[in-house]
């Protein structure tokens, strides 16, 4: 991504966090976390921001993608020593592989709302927006458009995160904008 493309997406996110936003971003967090936590967080991070809370989130995803990676590869095995044809084996780990797991929602939340408060934090603390290490992840990661479902969604329910980020299911590769 281009200096221009992340200037361009800094001024985005800075436009809407500090245009309400923010509020709205704080309000969804304190549905998932005590006030106590939520102000320690702000507080502690001011002009420091959001390096953990992306490598974590960051993490998480990638995790996420392995996970569906043993899985795949476990059910192939299984069937193998089960005797089944190589087409069988082939077919289930791939359809394992991409099948979202049950838990898949929730890592994907927590990623993607790390990721918010991640940008909320940078915002708030002063930090300037294009060093944000959450917003230089999700646009690297997944381009401008995934950028702006993520801070659409942060001022709505959390819970729709992963269906905006398009993190319910897994396919191999990188993802294309």
């Amino acid at each position: 991504m281009s200096r221009a493309e992340t200037d361009n997406a800094a001024r985005a996110c800075a436009q809407l966090v500090g245009g309400g936003g923010g509020d709205v971003i704080a309000a969804q967090a304190l549905r998932y976390v005590a006030p106590e936590t939520w102000s320690a967080l702000v507080e502690r991070h001011r002009g420091k921001g959001c390096d953990a809370l992306a490598a974590f989130a960051r993490a998480l995803l990638d995790g996420k993608k392995s996970l569906h990676g043993v899985v795949g590869s476990l059910v192939g095995a299984l069937l193998a020593a089960l005797g089944r044809p190589r087409i069988e084996q082939a077919f289930a780990r791939e359809l394992v592989t991409r099948v979202p797991l049950p838990f898949g929602q929730e890592v994907a939340l927590a990623a993607r709302g790390l990721q918010a408060a991640g940008i909320f934090v940078c915002f708030t603390g002063g930090a300037t927006m294009r060093d944000c290490a959450c917003l230089q992840d999700l646009l690297a990661h997944e381009g401008r458009a995934q950028f702006e479902n993520l801070l659409q969604g942060a001022l709505h329910d959390w819970a729709e995160l992963p269906a905006r980020m398009h993190d319910d299911a897994i396919a191999p590769g990188p993802r294309t904008t």
